[in-house]
Formats: structure tokens, C-alpha cells, sequence
């Protein structure tokens, strides 16, 4: 273990701790307040939202991949080209929801459920969540559809699998698009190189201690979500964080997502450089809270075949809250590569 590593690994655990007590000291203010108020009191929500069943979006079905029961929605001709679909966190296959009603008259759209999200099955170890197996299980998810090849739109967490399919499987892509994402490495790297990018990850760290992160997104009833996601022009509204609430009360339903993190946290990034021509774009907001926009730069270091636009005026949740821009950007990106 060289030095470098040695800083980072003092530096990585003293942060995640320095962290947790801020946010411990937080539980402590709300509950010297109020201490007959319990905090982490959810919500009853037996029937789910509406929205999620509407048939505009597709039919849900569910399928056996990589050992996983995965649910996803299905909308379009399947004798179309394929248009798979992989979300970030915390989400689940609705933040789709705009790209499926635009794409779904030339692609056959598939918007899944990643491994212990929405009604995907959950594994309880935080070894399932290794990258290795999210790739693993887009590429049997796509056997099991029929086809070798397909068009992959991804975002946040998504996108680094999306990315990893990329360098493991670019034989199986027709193309990839990439959404307020980057790829392992170059996120790794701007971590630990960058100043800007540590204090935009400062949650990723966070996520490595047990229990604190899920207790801190229980409170006041799953109140992040309504912080998370910018209400812009009414692409995303109250009725579309109560889908998001509805999945995320369940019992356990928090600690898969968070797994991904504990189970993929790195300190140390091989260098790479790829040349195979898979056409790929990555689309970042220009006021994303978590990504600086220089990944676009050190993603262009890794990738050969390569496009970056910075959205103006566009945030994290990039696909929910500025679809019409997303859309197009990825409508002239298909048309470009006659795909």
C-alpha cells in the first residue's frame, strides 16, 4: 500500500466519521425540540400512486436475470431497436417516465427496476451490489429480451454501470448515452483530485456508515425527496415524489440503494483509455449539486469515441426536470449516428 493510498484511506474514514456526528448531532437538536415527536414515523401508503399504473408508460412485467427477479415496463414495438433504460438513486424505472412517451414510437423502450430497487427483488449483502453484477445483470436482462445489442440511456448510478458495460461488453451497444453520471474512474478521480468534486461527494462518504443514511432519508416522513428534485414547469409535481415515497417507505427499501455505495467505494482508479467506436454522449447539468462539471473533461480523457454537453440551467435529476432538453439532446445525438 503505497502512501497515497495510506492518505486517502485516513482521509476517507475521518471524513465519513466527521460526517455521521454532524448528522447524529442533528437526530440529537430534532430531538431535544420536540421528544415526544418520533421523527422517523412514516406515512401508511397501502395503495400505490396512481401514476405508476398508467398505461401510457407501458405494461409491467417482470423476468429472471443474472439469478435476480427484475420488474421493468415495456413500451413500443419489440420489433424495434432496443432502448434500455438504467436509473440513478435514489429512483427506480418512473424517473423514465418522459423519455418512455417521447421514444417509445421508434424504440422498443425497457425501463427496469435495478437490483433492490422499486419491485426488483433485493438481495440482503452488500457484495450483491458490486459492479461487476449490475453489469452482469443488463447483459442477461438483454438475453433474456431476445436481443445482442441495444441503445443504452442511463443516469447517476446508471451511468457508472452503463459505463462499465461499455468497457466490458461495447459489442452489445449500438450506442450509449450517459445522464448527470461518469464512469467509476472518472468519478474516483475527481474525488480525490478535485476540491470541488469532495465537497459535492461529501454524501458518498456518508454512505459508508451503517444505518445513519437510511435513518437521515426516513425523516419527517421521507421529506429529502421533496429537497432532492427542483419542481421546474411542472415536469415533476407532488403526485411524482409520492410515486418516489411510496416504494422508498417499504420496510428495507432504503439500504440496497445505499449498498451500492458501500459496496463500490474505492480509493485507488486504474488509468484507461478506450477506442472502441461505440457512439456515447454524456449529458451533465450545468447546476448539478453532485457532479462538477470538469468530469466531462476527464471523461473525454478516457474515451475515444466521445461527446460532453453541459446542459444550462439544468440540475441533477436532469431527465425528470429539463425533458424537453434531454430529449432533444438525445433525439439529435440518435439521428446524428442513424441509429
Amino acid at each position: 500500500m503505497n502512501l497515497t493510498v495510506i492518505q486517502r484511506f485516513f482521509v476517507a474514514n475521518i471524513l465519513t466519521v466527521c460526517y455521521s456526528v454532524l448528522v447524529l448531532f442533528k437526530f440529537l437538536l430534532i430531538f431535544l425540540r420536540n421528544p415526544l415527536r418520533n421523527p422517523w414515523q412514516q406515512k401508511l401508503v397501502l395503495v400505490p400512486p396512481a401514476r405508476l399504473s398508467d398505461p401510457k408508460y407501458g405494461v409491467h412485467k417482470y423476468v429472471k436475470a443474472n439469478n435476480i427477479k427484475l420488474h421493468y415496463v415495456e413500451s413500443g414495438d419489440p420489433n424495434k431497436p432496443l432502448m434500455l433504460f438504467l436509473h440513478g438513486f435514489p429512483e427506480f424505472w418512473y424517473s423514465w417516465r418522459h423519455q418512455i412517451v417521447e421514444f417509445n414510437k421508434d424504440y422498443w423502450c425497457i425501463a427496469f427496476d435495478m437490483r433492490g430497487y422499486g419491485d426488483s427483488e433485493r438481495p440482503e449483502e452488500v457484495s450483491a451490489y458490486k459492479i461487476d453484477l449490475l453489469v452482469e445483470d443488463v447483459r442477461d436482462l438483454m438475453r433474456k429480451l431476445g436481443r445482442s445489442k441495444c441503445i443504452l440511456v442511463s443516469h447517476d448510478w446508471g451511468g457508472m454501470v452503463a459505463t462499465k458495460f461499455r468497457d466490458t461488453h461495447p459489442d452489445s451497444l449500438d450506442a450509449l448515452i450517459v445522464l448527470s453520471s461518469a464512469s467509476r474512474e472518472a468519478g474516483s478521480h475527481e474525488l480525490w483530485n478535485n476540491p470541488e468534486q469532495k465537497k459535492k461527494s461529501w454524501y458518498m462518504l456518508l454512505y459508508r456508515m451503517p444505518k445513519i443514511p437510511e435513518l437521515m432519508f426516513q425523516m419527517n416522513d421521507l421529506q429529502i425527496f421533496d429537497m432532492l428534485m427542483k419542481r421546474r414547469e411542472n415536469y415533476v409535481d407532488d403526485n411524482d415524489i409520492e410515486c418516489y415515497k411510496y416504494w422508498f417507505r417499504k420496510q428495507g427499501a432504503l439500504t440496497p440503494p445505499i449498498n451500492y455505495y458501500r459496496a463500490n467505494f474505492q480509493l485507488t482508479f486504474p488509468d484507461k483509455y478506450k477506442d472502441e467506436n461505440v457512439p456515447m454522449i454524456v449529458a451533465n447539468g450545468e447546476k448539478d449539486q453532485y457532479i462538477s462539471p470538469s468530469t466531462l473533461e476527464r471523461m473525454k480523457a478516457e474515451y475515444k469515441h466521445i461527446e460532453t454537453v453541459l446542459v444550462e440551467d439544468a440540475y441533477h435529476f436532469l431527465q425528470q426536470e429539463s425533458p424537453e432538453k434531454v430529449n432533444k439532446i438525445i433525439r439529435d445525438f440518435l439521428l446524428k449516428n442513424k441509429l
